[in-house]
């Protein structure tokens, strides 16, 4: 399954012709996480898989491009409030998961 940005593929399926570039993304219980950066879609069906996602205030060490990746199939679309909720499994991990230093080695 060959994967691309959204913007490398002409005819992508989103539902209800959706791009969700932009749309704020946020949890069940309505905290902020986001904005979406991306959507990743398969070449061959042009269905969205993943999500990018660029965090709000993220860390001051964090890379330039600090982006979280969430499978497609993990979050709710509210169309009116243009806002991706995101589940609690793909919420997993987000509070421990750090960026790997220069040399490597994890933190």
């Amino acid at each position: 399954m060959p994967l691309q940005p959204l913007r490398n593929v002409a005819g992508a399926i989103l539902p209800g012709s959706l791009d969700l570039r932009t749309w704020s993304v946020a949890t069940r219980d309505g905290g902020t996480l986001g904005t979406v950066a991306e959507v990743i879609v398969d070449v061959e069906t042009r269905a969205p898989v993943y999500l990018q996602i660029v965090p709000h205030d993220p860390p001051d060490d964090s890379p330039a491009e600090c982006w979280i990746r969430v499978p497609y199939h993990e979050v709710a679309i509210i169309e009116d409030e243009r806002l991706v909720v995101m589940s609690d499994l793909a919420l997993l991990g987000l509070g421990t998961a750090t960026a790997g230093l220069a040399t490597g080695r994890a933190r």
